[in-house]
């Protein structure tokens, strides 16, 4: 006989954005937003630092794949920043917690981490792998698994910058979504781990856990899941202004076409219905005295795109000179 799980036993979060990669960003931004609100309490703060850096990482990962499929015109950040984030920001963190727990030069806090040249010198492939092998030796060790969740999401956060670096391809575009399979399931287990958390330090008064999580979102159902908004800014792309009263147009592969114009703050916005399945589309964007913005990609079920354009301005036609006087 097949006994039903306890409801408890289920990570709600999951099952609610499996089908909605922008469900689950709505709601982990939300969390975040609320945890934020509320981090005057030492615990609060606590579950907040964890969770930025899951959220980082699973912002980055579908970002980066967008930005793949051409349906990202926004900035993601490079491997190089990345890196550069390690060196000034991440390692003193990872060290400062291991050692919390392991003293430095002890035998096991030498080997989990001797030293930062295995994430400060190689290839980028090594140095990334040392990032991935360390968070998971951190994961089998109960004390260390806090710290476990902050490298292995800043490892997917910057494999997937460098998988975005890479040359062109569908392997790289197959990388990306399972890159961001990776963060979206991380971003989910760490919110139903923070439902536990919040449960314990408001279980006297269990209805104040409701402020942390958008119940509407949990509550909706999936198939509300599959229209697709399309949101993109036209500026200047020497002085950074908005460019009003550009042409969008935006081609589905049916032949269909979208046409909107740009309002005043440069915006112009698309809404797909009912889309069911991955769609090629082209964006092409016209503007008086700029030249054109033409691009292709691949809008998702449930999964919204937003960007910023930037179009070039025409350079002026320079005067044509006097003919020479006729002698």
């Amino acid at each position: 006989m097949n006994k039903r799980a306890w409801h408890f036993l289920i990570n709600t979060f999951f099952v609610v954005t499996r089908r909605s990669y922008k469900k689950a960003l709505t709601l982990a931004t939300k969390h975040l937003a609320a945890l934020a609100a509320n981090n005057f309490d030492p615990v609060i703060a606590a579950i907040e630092a964890s969770f930025t850096a899951v959220l980082q990482a699973y912002t980055a990962a579908e970002q980066n794949l967008n930005a793949a499929l051409g349906t990202y015109f926004g900035k993601t950040q490079t491997v190089e920043e990345l890196f550069e984030e390690l060196n000034t920001d991440k390692l003193s963190y990872w060290e400062g917690q291991l050692h919390y727990f392991y003293q430095k030069g002890s035998t096991k806090a030498n080997e989990l981490m001797r030293n930062r040249s295995a994430f400060q010198q190689g290839t980028y492939e090594q140095r990334i792998l040392a990032i991935k092998t360390f968070g998971d030796s951190c994961a089998a060790i109960a004390d260390l698994v806090p710290l476990s969740v902050n490298v292995l999401a800043f490892h997917t956060q910057i494999a997937s910058a460098r998988a975005l670096q890479l040359t062109d391809g569908e392997g790289r575009v197959d990388l990306l979504r399972s890159l961001r399979q990776t963060a979206h399931e991380m971003l989910c287990h760490e919110m139903y781990g923070n439902l536990g958390l919040l449960m314990h330090h408001y279980r006297k008064a269990p209805l104040q856990v409701e402020r942390y999580f958008d119940l509407t979102l949990l509550r909706s159902r999936d198939d509300e899941d599959t229209d697709v908004e399309v949101v993109i800014y036209a500026e200047n792309a020497l002085s950074g202004t908005e460019i009003a009263g550009a042409t969008a147009v935006l081609t589905r592969a049916s032949g269909e076409q979208l046409t909107r114009q740009t309002d005043e703050k440069g915006k112009v916005r698309f809404l797909i219905d009912n889309l069911t399945e991955p769609e090629d589309v082209s964006i092409t964007i016209t503007a008086a005295g700029f030249e054109p913005f033409i691009e292709t990609g691949t809008i998702e079920p449930g999964e919204d795109m937003d960007g910023t354009v930037q179009l070039m301005p025409i350079p002026p036609t320079p005067p044509t000179p006097p003919a020479p006087p006729t002698p």
